[in-house]
């Protein structure tokens, strides 16, 4: 790495230790921003025919098989090798491993799409609320597919919420996925910036930033690839583990069966009475932020 770039990935820690978020703009390459879209067409095009949420897809209201309206493609780094080898590209690992340590788990997954004048709102929420591990050696990186600009529902990020407390994400004792009101104080949403950039830029986010993103009402898609990393000693708190597959999700690093355990806030993501996605969880939510 050379003195220029080791100094731009400086500021970008610094403003990511600040602010609890940082984009980096054309982040890949023009041939792989192309082959990025191009596996995530391909794919998107498999959908038609398609009845209903399956292994690979879920769908937006008022989806049919012959138009269809994807809200998310499951686990891409499982549907195409090219999504797992993103994973562990070189450059994006080097920024990750400055974050969280050089041994790193793929913990999950994404895509979210945002159809244009269709992708839906999330709900204001941390992931940490949704995949607490046994340390908070974890980030998320979010892989702009396409363009994000104001109008298409880029995600949105409240600065500085990652060193507040972990919010409620029950409602009525169970898990809702998005932040309510629990009397404490709660972030200034006014605040929250958009994270913005072209096809191919990349953000990253801390665990416990609050964010969301409000409706495409653009004529343009949004479709963004998130890669959610942790620490190899990083044990999630959240789900059970199939070894072999565990340990296949390592982009750098060797195996391990160390668990580094830290004094973090916990509550766990249960009951749930959504099985699905974050989508389907926030449908459970009694008042929302974001015109639906």
């Amino acid at each position: 790495m050379n003195a220029h770039a080791s100094t731009h990935i400086d500021a970008a820690l610094a403003a990511y230790a600040e602010h609890g978020y940082v984009v980096l703009p054309s982040f890949l390459t023009e041939t792989e921003t192309a082959e990025l879209r191009a596996v995530t067409d391909r794919i998107e095009a498999s959908a038609i025919g398609v009845e209903q949420d399956n292994q690979i897809f879920d769908f937006e209201a008022g989806h049919t098989p012959d138009a269809p309206k994807i809200q998310r493609i499951k686990k891409p780094n499982r549907v195409d090798p090219y999504y797992r080898a993103l994973a562990a590209h070189p450059r994006l690992i080097d920024i990750v491993a400055r974050i969280i340590g050089p041994n790193i788990r793929l913990n999950h997954s994404k895509i979210n799409m945002k159809t244009a004048r269709v992708g839906a709102a999330l709900e204001w929420h941390q992931d940490w609320a949704f995949a607490p591990h046994s340390n908070m050696s974890t980030c998320v990186v979010s892989v702009m597919i396409d363009a994000c600009h104001a109008q298409n529902g880029p995600v949105l990020v409240v600065p500085g919420s990652h060193r507040g407390r972990l919010l409620e994400h029950h409602q009525d004792g169970v898990f809702v996925g998005a932040v309510v009101d629990d009397g404490g104080e709660l972030p200034d949403y006014t605040t929250a910036a958009p994270l913005l950039g072209p096809a191919g830029s990349v953000a990253i986010h801390h665990p416990m930033a609050v964010h969301g993103s409000a409706a495409n009402r653009s004529g343009a898609p949004r479709r963004i690839l998130f890669l959610e990393y942790a620490a190899t000693d990083a044990w999630p708190l959240f789900y059970h583990v199939d070894w072999e597959e565990y340990d296949s999700r390592i982009v750098a690093g060797p195996p391990t069966s160390l668990v580094r355990a830290e004094a973090n806030a916990i509550k766990l993501p249960f009951p749930n009475r959504s099985s699905g996605s974050i989508y389907k969880t926030q449908s459970a939510l009694g008042s929302r932020f974001f015109e639906t």
